[in-house]
């Protein structure tokens, strides 16, 4: 069932609500092939949409322990049709910039959620996955990702897309992609890493760097830093949801490689919902570089800090990088001999 399904079913169950003079919350069960009791309402007269779970008493959450978010609440009671023997959770959209959200939000707790063997597994599921969608409300609300922050994903969806996916294959690529997950750097396969930098800048290009530990060599084999250099253009070239659908493309025939791709993109601050606000703006590529990240690279890193410094940013100069400048197709072994490990 999609958003637009959910979508739909509130519509409705909106249109019927005018019908009735009672009070009370309008239900319809949805996912009709699970186990677990899954059902879209509405609060009459409110007309305030809502998504329920029916578990069991013995099931039932430590009220203090239910999350908070924005545009959103969720609440534990017992319904008059809950006969005793049950509880509802319910997910309680409570501010009505958030709907389309919302919509996103519930279908993808349902569809993460249904598929669990067992009861307690499914609240567990549950809470694991309103804690991701908590962190991206509060990060992204309903405007979703910055100009900076569009250019950031594109950048490392590029490298996924032209350097990673051909080289290892889907599964493995979409694993390696940590970047989401607020891991240091934005991918890792087998012992080496590569951190992304995404720049529009026209000359003096300068690469922000996050922290001591983002070009920190540590415990890797090796670290490289991918730069990619782009022409900002309004109403051409690239687009960040081009980039998506094509990657969607490639992964279609790997169903765990694609719902994992879906998961990384919300973590990573991308919605369906914002499409229109990014299509107007397209990327064109200027140039792209493969840096070796050793010893003599121009930055900061932990062991090189005095004692009581750190959450260290800084800015490393492209033009003094050439020197650690690596040949594409050179880089290209190097991650095909990760495939499988």
């Amino acid at each position: 069932m999609a958003v637009e399904d959910f979508d739909r079913i509130w519509s409705e169950l909106e249109l019927h609500s005018r019908d009735t003079t009672r009070g009370g919350i309008i239900t319809l069960r949805v996912l009709q092939d699970s186990v677990f009791d899954f059902f879209l309402g509405v609060q009459v007269p409110e007309n305030t949409r809502m998504f329920l779970i029916r578990i069991r008493r013995e099931n039932v959450i430590n009220k203090l322990s239910l999350p908070r978010s924005k545009g959103y609440e969720v609440r534990q009671t017992v319904l008059p049709e809950d006969r005793g023997y049950y509880a509802t959770i319910q997910l309680i959209l409570n501010d009505r910039r958030y709907q389309d959200i919302f919509c996103r939000l519930t279908e993808d707790v349902a569809s993460s959620c249904s598929c669990e063997a067992s009861e307690k597994a499914m609240t567990q599921a549950l809470f694991t996955r309103l804690a991701m969608w908590q962190q991206f409300l509060d990060r992204y609300g309903t405007e979703g990702l910055s100009p900076t922050a569009q250019r950031g994903l594109y950048g490392e969806l590029r490298f996924l897309q032209d350097y990673l996916i051909p080289a290892v294959g889907a599964g493995q690529a979409v694993s390696a992609w940590i970047g989401p997950k607020k891991a240091q750097q934005d991918f890792q396969m087998a012992s080496i890493a590569i951190e992304v930098k995404t720049s529009i800048a026209k000359q003096h290009q300068n690469m922000q760097i996050a922290s001591e530990q983002q070009l920190d060599d540590t415990g890797f084999e090796a670290l490289y830093l991918y730069h990619l250099s782009l022409r900002e253009l309004q109403g051409g070239g690239e687009t960040l949801p081009g980039i998506i659908d094509r990657i969607r493309d490639e992964l279609s025939e790997d169903p765990a490689a694609s719902t994992s791709f879906e998961d990384l993109l919300i973590r990573a601050g991308y919605l369906d919902e914002h499409r229109d606000k990014y299509e107007n703006t397209g990327y064109a590529e200027r140039a792209e570089h493969i840096f070796h990240i050793i010893e003599g690279f121009p930055r900061i890193i932990e062991r090189t800090l005095v004692n009581g410094v750190g959450d260290v940013e800084y800015s490393v100069s492209l033009s003094a990088c050439a020197p650690f400048t690596m040949d594409h197709e050179d880089f290209r072994v190097i991650i095909k001999g990760c495939k499988n490990e």
